[in-house]
């Protein structure tokens, strides 16, 4: 995916970027619990910019590893082994590189510290252990990251969660630690840079991509040039304004309303006092009601009863505890060791997994020809829920709230998903063309599947504008002739690239 072109190229710089950013609080916080390391090994001296930049760079390098091996013309066994390989070796060589690099080549002490901190973890924290570990993680997110997708909503959802997150971690890092505070808005002033530009290119490529003669390719460099100046003008007159609003002159604003405020407090004093009286009136009714249906009820001795047959016994009966004292330092040892090559051997698998299938995954290379749009300010985006909610209250009136709507959604989903991977392959579809026109041209997208591209439109034409259900049976075999529709599609675009 990074390789595809210049703007899917910079969109996953900058989402690897804004990951490390999210990352870089919780890493400080982590790094200054001294307690948790073991003979104060804590790493509080690591700069949060240049923790940030290692984590970014080592982001990216897994993702290009990760591109470039499901490029290659490796077979299935090697792949895999490389996979491996990659995975253990770069824990071990950050380890050795980041920790170690002082220190005499051909001396294996690095190596046996790191093993000594990883079986003894309970201990205290290790460096070499922590890196091995994190290194790990990494790769997780480098795969996860390798095959996201770089759609506006996808972009734009990460961003967002990446406000929560960083307000949670920075949030707590700035009250813990008041001296970094200044970290704090750095971090949040690349965070909110790095996101700016992702989300913008996001949506320029998808505009490149939906416009007629575009087959979407590089991002020309002028266009580059000036979507970085709007995003650095955005940036600094944010942290002006925030400069400018400090709490003094909010105070002072703020004073400036307080006739406005007295008022609105006097208001709502009132409004409470009229809301009191109503409760009390409301609840000496209830009272004066229930009053003869309780008169005779012993509620103490029957909630009392309730709960002695709930009660548990607190304590372990002498009789049943294990005998033998307690297990030796050898099998706890051994334990230990146990429990930490497990581990090891789930995050290597998920890591193996996650990497294998997102194999030969990778989008070609295409020219683009930018087109030039019109500024909408959201309104397309209006019209379309719009049409959307229209669609669906004309479905519901049509099929009711049951089965059959969900299976006619069901229909309209699958025709919906075939025209956006048409249009993916050059084969877009006009607003105003009808179904059976638009056939022919959707048959060019997807060679070879004539008769269940028919079958599909046939079924969605009949549901759409025949109003016509559709059973469960037929709906099945629908998903049938669109999973075999779409495999046929990748297949394709696979033996293109």
């Amino acid at each position: 995916m990074i390789f595809t072109n210049r703007r899917i190229r910079l969109i996953f710089i900058a989402l690897a970027g804004m990951e490390a950013v999210v990352l870089a609080p919780f890493l400080l916080l982590l790094f200054r619990v001294e307690w948790l390391w073991r003979d104060g090994a804590a790493l509080v001296g690591v700069p949060p910019l240049s923790l940030v930049a290692l984590v970014w760079l080592g982001l990216l390098a897994m993702i290009v590893a990760i591109d470039l091996l499901g490029r290659s013309r490796f077979s299935d066994q090697h792949y895999r082994l490389a996979i491996v390989a990659l995975v253990l070796l770069t824990g071990l060589l950050g380890v050795r590189l980041l920790l170690y690099r002082g220190t005499d080549p051909l001396s294996l002490r690095w190596l046996a510290e790191t093993v000594d901190g990883i079986v003894n973890f309970h201990e205290g924290l290790r460096p070499g252990a922590f890196l091995i570990f994190f290194t790990g993680f990494l790769w997780l997110r480098a795969s996860s990251a390798s095959g996201r997708l770089t759609t506006f909503f996808s972009v734009g959802l990460s961003f967002r969660l990446g406000v929560l997150l960083l307000l949670l971690g920075g949030g707590v890092l700035a009250m813990r630690f008041p001296g970094q505070i200044a970290t704090t808005t750095w971090l949040a002033t690349i965070f909110v840079a790095l996101g700016l530009l992702a989300v913008s290119l996001a949506r320029s490529d998808e505009k490149a991509e939906g416009a007629a003669g575009s087959t979407g390719a590089s991002l020309p460099w002028d266009r580059l040039a000036q979507l970085a100046l709007a995003v650095g003008l955005t940036v600094a007159l944010s942290l002006a304004l925030a400069d400018f609003f400090a709490p003094d002159r909010i105070r002072a604003i703020l004073a400036f309303f307080d006739p406005l405020w007295n008022l609105l407090g006097n208001l709502f004093m009132l409004l409470l006092l009229a809301l009191g009286v109503a409760l009390e009136k409301i609840i000496g009714w209830l009272y004066a009601w229930l009053a003869p249906l309780l008169a005779d009820a012993d509620l103490a001795r029957t909630l009392g009863e309730a709960f002695s047959r709930l009660a548990l016994p607190l304590e372990t009966p002498q009789d049943q505890l294990p005998e033998g004292g307690p297990p030796s330092e050898a099998l706890l040892t051994l334990l230990r060791a146990g429990f930490v090559i497990g581990l090891l051997a789930l995050l290597l698998g998920i890591v193996y997994v996650l990497v294998v299938r997102r194999r030969g995954r990778s989008q070609t290379e295409e020219e683009e020809i930018a087109a030039v749009e019109k500024v909408s300010f959201g309104g397309d985006a209006l019209r379309r829920g719009w049409r959307r909610l229209r669609n669906l209250a004309g479905l519901v009136r049509r099929y009711g709230l049951g089965r059959e709507l969900l299976d006619a959604i069901s229909v309209e989903n699958l025709y919906a998903n075939l025209c956006r991977l048409a249009r993916q392959r050059g084969q877009p579809r006009q607003p105003s063309e009808p179904p059976d026109d638009y056939l022919p041209r959707l048959a060019l997208a997807f060679p070879n599947q004539e008769e269940g591209l028919s079958i599909i439109t046939e079924a969605y034409m009949r549901v759409y504008y025949g109003e016509q259900t559709v059973s469960g049976e037929e709906l099945e075999r629908l998903r049938g002739v669109y999973e075999n529709v779409r495999k046929a599609e990748k297949t394709d675009t696979d033996s293109h690239g």
